[in-house]
């Protein structure tokens, strides 16, 4: 009986013991997926924060991209303006995003990032006021430049201030809002710019003109609540007590190894004394030159791969095409701009930053071929290399454009925008987003000055010309852009050094024949 009472309680004491144990794994599982999850260890100041600036700058550069695809037309004919100086208009907004990411560069260092966003607003809010009360082309065309400083900044804080608040399980998602706003913003402009939706008379275009002072407004509301982001308070401030307690704004609860990534992870990483560096220091240290270098083949590719002639001018391409209804076929572009950011967005944390660039590139290369093709068919009059009939050039340019869109914002519309961040060091990062805007915003600038004297010269083969070039940067992605997702920023710029040390600088992938996918260990919950 006694034998028997004793194996009972041993039992049951294995039983308890075994019960603990599993209760132990599922906690640790739970805190595992609440702290790789990310989500919901945010405090309700970070979603408004990430909100914020995704409206504040993300939706502004959107908007300003697209506003002119509909009402280039009733534009012109307000002011009766010349085919050069609408030129000069349409590309007003890269020649003001220029000087904006330069100015951007070195606000971030010198002010913070937050405090750059405030300064930024005025330039927003100006330039759109301009645009919306213009008496004369010159007062819009001066609005023009304004938006485009103000975008040209946009494009650098905006990232750099969602990359940086954000932790690192989470970071591909939030990141990638600055590119769902923006094609929101995309959307929206081609929407409300339609006549069938401002109608012919003079207050339609300047409400349009004017609606994105109300969000620009709202970011600043909510960045009175906000501190400055983590990684600048540990790297240049050098505030310790500040770090946490703007970690504490953002989290609600706070875990040891995301506060040792942030404070002393990526903290002097490159042993620079946490201080920001130079331009000549970034091109005189190799790690930091790489990262550069694959910044500038990433915005050079965006550029001249003809999206900013593309999204300008999609009304005179739709034309030449022989599309029936070139106005609704600029909504069907928004919509899926809209589609296409929101699932790169969900997927960019699981199925990584590398996978989603190099097949977005690949299907972009495609619809470029094949809107050359369909330009090339309608053209009867010009010189072809081939004969072809120009009945389905329409069908075959709109479905064109579609996949092209969706290729491009899956790729170059997306990914790139947290991709600079993810591989630079938080002391080289404003110089960096500093010159890489700036080749951005140049080219974009050269293009859309350039398209139609392009086009008229090339026609009807210029977006094989884009194909081409784009092709060309498709393999160095391919052989120079590492996986980042799901990694620590320090460790990201450690494994980049390695990298540089090689020649060619080659990923390890490709020597390795190793997985996209970093290990389990690799994952971290901090930036």
């Amino acid at each position: 009986m006694d034998t028997t009472n004793r194996e009972d309680n041993d039992a049951r004491k294995d039983a308890d013991k075994d019960t603990d144990k599993d209760t132990d794994k599922d906690a640790d599982k739970d805190t595992g997926q609440s702290l790789s999850n990310g989500f919901s260890n945010c405090t309700p100041l970070f979603w408004l924060a990430t909100a914020a600036a995704s409206v504040g700058c993300g939706f502004q550069h959107g908007y300003a991209l697209a506003i002119l695809g509909n009402t280039l037309p009733i534009i012109k004919n307000r002011f009766d303006v010349s085919d050069v100086y609408m030129s000069g208009i349409v590309s007003g907004n890269a020649l003001g995003a220029i000087l904006g990411a330069v100015l951007a560069g070195y606000a971030a260092d010198r002010l913070g990032r937050r405090k750059a966003l405030f300064l930024n607003s005025i330039f927003l809010n100006v330039g759109w006021s301009l645009m919306a009360g213009a008496p004369s082309q010159h007062f819009f065309l001066v609005g023009r430049v304004a938006v485009g400083v103000g975008v040209g900044a946009a494009s650098v804080l905006g990232n750099m201030f969602l990359s940086e608040i954000s932790p690192v399980s989470i970071r591909g998602f939030i990141g990638n809002m600055f590119g769902v706003s923006g094609s929101l913003g995309f959307f929206l402009s081609v929407g409300l710019g339609m006549p069938q939706v401002i109608g012919y008379k003079d207050i339609g275009w300047r409400l349009v003109f004017a609606f994105p002072i109300l969000l620009v407004l709202f970011q600043d509301a909510v960045l009175l609540a906000c501190t400055d982001t983590p990684p600048y308070l540990a790297t240049i401030k050098r505030d310790i007590q500040e770090t946490l307690t703007s970690l504490a704004k953002y989290r609600k609860v706070l875990s040891e190894e995301e506060v040792e990534n942030v404070v002393y992870g990526e903290a002097d990483v490159n042993h620079t004394g946490n201080r920001v560096l130079f331009l000549r220091e970034i091109l005189s240290d190799s790690g930091h030159r790489l990262a550069l270098i694959i910044g500038l083949i990433l915005h050079s590719s965006r550029e001249l791969s003809g999206i900013s002639a593309v999204y300008s001018y999609t009304l005179q391409i739709f034309e030449e095409a022989n599309v029936s209804d070139p106005e609704l076929g600029t909504v069907g572009i928004g919509l899926i701009t809209v589609f296409t950011a929101g699932l790169v967005a969900l997927l960019a944390d699981k199925i990584g930053r590398r996978f989603i660039m190099i097949s977005g590139l690949v299907v972009l290369i495609a619809a470029q071929i094949s809107i050359g093709v369909s330009q090339t068919c309608y053209r009867t009059g010009k010189l072809l290399l081939w004969s072809c009939g120009g009945e389905w050039t329409g069908p075959v340019a709109l479905v064109s454009v579609f996949v092209f869109t969706a290729g491009f914002v899956s790729s170059l519309g997306s990914i790139l925008w947290i991709y600079v961040n993810e591989i630079t060091a938080p002391e080289a990062r404003g110089k960096t987003n500093l010159v890489c805007f700036a080749i951005h915003w140049g080219l974009s600038m050269v293009v859309l000055f350039s398209y139609d004297w392009i086009d008229k010269s090339l026609a009807p083969y210029t977006f094989f010309l884009f194909a081409g070039l784009l092709t060309l940067f498709l393999i160095l992605v391919v052989l120079m852009i590492p996986e980042t997702s799901n990694k620590p920023v320090h460790q990201v710029c450690q494994e980049l050094r390695e990298q540089s040390k090689r020649w060619p600088p080659t990923v390890a992938f490709l020597r390795k024949c190793s997985t996209v996918h970093p290990s389990n260990d690799a994952v971290s919950t901090d930036h």
